[in-house]
């Protein structure tokens, strides 16, 4: 066979095991099996359709042999309701005017194949979310170091003895001033007494006897508009009797400078009194108040009355937050 033959021969033989090696790769394509995926099954949207941080909900659809969409509801869309391969789809929402949650279902379809998303439409608006501001809060963490380097204990929770220093000392009085708070009997009731506020591991303790009461008072709110706007609070705290029978301890919560009041329908500076249980544990307390400023002044303190000796206790957890 010469030359040019044996070519043509060649040729052709190359030539048919392509052919024959595509029409096996396409074979193969057309007997693949369908397959249907998506990424997610349910979905929450808030009130103008999107999620809560405010993103269009999406969601991957997975068809190599393509895939149609339809929705049992007309608010509930998709933008991409045919495609093949890896799509990613955005669900479309429209806004819910209903005043009711609203329920809806996606319906994937791929060559027999099927999946369904469920979506809940609720009436949040994270448009109207409003941050409620934090006035104040003191878990008294900042008596911890304090306390591991002076030996204080913790007789509340470790029932391990009394040991104290009083706010005035050296090594606790710069630490208590930055936290805001003030002695309420020295500032109310007689100045020229003696305080009888110390430090705990991680609270504060007050120690009155030879009939009187004490207390703290809260720091001016911060953080409204201007000095005169007006905003309502809750005050929360705990509270603790002291002494191995534990004291009584009648509490209040009072306004004793600027606007405010502890109801919501009548003037009343000051709280219903509350009385810890006679045993030495924590309990838990809170109390709104209404239409405070920056002028006013917030006080805890006891009542006792002047025929009662002792009135030892202890406060933790102190926190004055916005509500509306």
């Amino acid at each position: 066979m010469s030359k040019k033959s044996l070519m043509m021969a060649f040729t052709c033989f190359v030539t048919l095991l392509s052919g024959l090696s595509s029409c096996t790769t396409e074979d193969k394509a057309d007997e693949a099996l369908p397959r249907l995926q998506v990424s997610q099954a349910r979905y929450e949207v808030t009130l103008p359709g999107t999620l809560k941080d405010r993103s269009i909900p999406e969601m991957r659809v997975i068809a190599n042999k393509g895939y149609q969409i339809s929705s049992d509801q007309p608010w509930l869309k998709v933008d991409k309701t045919e495609g093949i391969g890896f799509t990613d789809v955005k669900i479309l929402c429209d806004s819910n005017l209903t005043e009711t949650v609203r329920e809806g279902n996606l319906t994937v379809n791929s060559h027999g194949l099927s999946e369904n998303i469920h979506v809940t439409q609720t009436l949040f608006d994270p448009g109207k979310v409003t941050v409620m501001r934090t006035f104040y809060e003191d878990n008294f963490d900042w008596t911890l170091p304090i306390a591991a380097e002076n030996g204080l204990k913790d007789p509340i929770g470790a029932n391990n003895g009394y040991t104290r220093m009083s706010i005035t000392d050296s090594k606790v009085l710069e630490a208590w001033k930055a936290c805001g708070l003030t002695d309420w009997y020295l500032a109310t009731v007689n100045s020229s007494g003696v305080c009888k506020i110390s430090i705990q591991m991680g609270y504060i303790h007050f120690n009155s006897n030879s009939n009187f009461n004490t207390g703290i008072i809260l720091p001016p709110i911060e953080g409204t508009q201007n000095n005169s706007e007006t905003v309502n609070a809750t005050l929360s705290f705990r509270l603790c009797p002291d002494s191995s029978t534990p004291d009584y301890v009648p509490a209040v919560v009072e306004i004793i400078a600027g606007p405010g009041s502890l109801a919501a329908d009548k003037d009343q500076p000051m709280s219903d009194i509350v009385v810890p249980k006679f045993v030495k544990q924590w309990e838990n307390y809170s109390f709104n108040l209404y239409g405070i400023t920056a002028d006013t002044k917030i006080a805890i303190h006891t009542v006792a009355p002047n025929t009662q000796k002792y009135c030892r206790w202890y406060i933790d957890d102190l926190l004055l937050k916005e509500f509306k």
